[in-house]
């Protein structure tokens, strides 16, 4: 088991739901689900991450206003964070490397990249 919490953060139900199945293949057992970045953000306000799987595109707060945030508050700028984008929004993903993520995962997320990001950040 990976004793470490991880903060799932997208707008839609089912990847949310996809990704959590593959961290728990993992042994990943601490894991939180967020449906936006100001729920994100709500939800490390009780519960520090080790590390937060971000999607990019999302109503109400997107990926990378969540990531500025982050980065901005000293509690939580040291997270990694992992952006989850489509691969037709390369710029944004540039921007969002660029304000601090570590790496990006193109959807639809596959088990071995999120293995080695898991295993990088998490090990």
């Amino acid at each position: 088991m990976i004793d470490k919490l991880v903060l799932v953060v997208d707008d839609h139900p089912i990847t949310r739901k996809l990704t959590v199945k593959l961290l728990q293949l993992m042994e990943v057992d601490r894991i939180i689900e967020a449906g936006d970045g100001a729920d994100g953000l709500a939800k490390l306000a009780d519960n520090k991450a080790d590390l937060i799987l971000l999607d990019l595109s999302m109503p109400v707060m997107d990926g990378a206003t969540m990531l500025k945030e982050l980065k901005a508050n000293p509690d939580f700028a040291q997270i990694p964070v992992i952006m989850i984008t489509a691969a037709a929004e390369q710029a944004r993903v540039e921007e969002a490397l660029a304000l601090g993520a570590e790496s990006y995962l193109l959807k639809p997320l596959a088990k071995q990249p999120l293995l080695e990001v898991v295993n990088k950040y998490l090990l």
